[in-house]
């Protein structure tokens, strides 16, 4: 990695000169004063101060609608052949949280930190200071980019956390659903309908959390609840099927004898005492 441009700009009331363009090189800009908007890949962001924006290679963008005075510094990047960098994709996720960003919060206290270094370091470049030291700004760049992916990855582990949590509670309504109701006309698209959810992700949800189909355990309730009258009362074949929720005595047999072994008849024979 090598540093092309380590630059800053203020720009006061009246200012008419561009800010932006395309060209090959990762961009970081930063921004420590006043309010703008960013062009950037035919989208425009908000710019608040401060807030921090990664550029891709190759990407147009400027700067415009800015309230004097308005200060920001830059870094642009030759990485080479570097993977360490956020991709499109991230940096366009990262770029649209800084309209809300909080660099006094515990999660982004750490990069603004870092920022303040890359700040100071700029200083001492432009005054000419002996203690400018770019091994010293290259390692905090890398900090910060590091920094930035570290808080897209916790974020997105948060969304997914959360959506396990959702999958899970959608999950257990439907088992509950099911337990106290499965004597009664269920299929799937019902349960479907129930949580307002496409019935292959149902499946797929439902299989991952529980290691059956939602119609595996309805048929399990449904076979259980079968066993308990077979054993206690008196009521025929037919009448369990009824009584269990199957449609059809055939089906209810054949399940029956799939999981069991023997036909509900033969199986109240073995296990009457």
């Amino acid at each position: 990695m090598q540093i092309r441009t380590f630059n800053h700009h203020t720009f006061h009331s009246g200012y008419k000169g561009k800010s932006g363009g395309i060209h090959p090189y990762f961009e970081i800009l930063y921004v420590t004063q006043g309010k703008a908007t960013l062009e950037w890949m035919g989208s425009e962001y908000e710019v608040p101060s401060p807030s921090l924006y990664v550029l891709t290679p190759n990407t147009p963008h400027r700067i415009v609608r800015f309230q004097t005075p308005f200060s920001f510094w830059y870094i642009e990047l030759d990485i080479g052949d570097e993977d360490a960098f956020p991709a499109s994709e991230q940096a366009i996720h990262w770029n649209r949280l800084q309209k809300e960003a909080d660099y006094e919060s515990d999660e982004l206290r750490p990069i603004k930190q870092t920022l303040d270094a890359l700040s100071m370091a700029l200083e001492l470049k432009h005054r000419g200071d002996k203690r400018y030291d770019e091994e010293i700004v290259m390692l905090d760049i890398r900090k910060t980019v590091r920094l930035i992916q570290n808080d897209l990855r916790n974020r997105l582990q948060t969304v997914n956390e959360a959506s396990d949590k959702s999958s899970r509670d959608f999950i257990q309504t439907l088992m509950r659903h099911m337990e106290t109701s499965y004597y009664e006309p269920i299929d799937l698209t019902r349960l479907s309908n129930r949580v307002h959810l496409n019935s292959s992700y149902l499946v797929r949800a439902f299989k991952h959390e529980t290691g059956v189909t939602p119609m595996q355990y309805l048929n399990k309730l449904r076979l259980s609840a079968a066993i308990s009258y077979l054993v206690n009362t008196e009521m025929g074949v037919q009448q369990i099927a009824e009584a269990t929720g199957f449609n059809s005595i055939h089906y209810f047999s054949r399940l029956f004898k799939r999981k069991y072994g023997i036909s509900p008849q033969q199986w109240r024979l073995a296990n009457r005492k």
